[in-house]
């Protein structure tokens, strides 16, 4: 006969029941510092893309808008160091040279490289720089 301790009144259990070896910790999978470092490394490989290789004609056409611009904001889409990014900056000039794009935002001045650039738009409207 089995019974089941949820019919029977509370007053008429045991309470001195052993615990034995209480709760049985584990570690998950994430704190173990070394695993944890290891997969978010490859985490961060998987989610790089490489680097564009940008048509002659789509150059030309970043080069145009990108004069046209020099001294205004405008949205920046480029890859750097395996990432793509997008950044509201002034562009405050042009270096043939060494073939970047000197921007400025928020008070930080660096350069692009001109290569690297996807696109160029003025506050998302491309139909009125081209």
């Amino acid at each position: 006969m089995i019974l089941d301790y949820r019919n029977i009144p509370y007053e008429e259990l045991d309470s001195n029941i052993p615990y034995g070896r209480g709760m049985i910790k584990w570690m998950p999978f994430a704190t173990m510092s070394e695993q944890y470092e290891n997969i978010d490394q490859m985490m961060h490989e998987l989610s790089l893309i490489s680097e564009p290789k940008l048509s002659q004609d789509l150059l030309e056409v970043n080069e145009r808008i990108a004069f046209q611009l020099v001294g205004q904001t405008a949205i920046i889409r480029y890859w750097s160091d395996g990432i793509e990014k997008y950044i509201e900056c002034k562009i405050e000039s042009i270096n043939h040279e060494k073939g970047t794009i000197k921007i400025k935002d928020s008070n930080d001045v660096s350069e692009i490289n001109f290569f690297h650039i996807y696109d160029i738009t003025k506050d998302g409207y491309l139909d009125d720089i081209i």
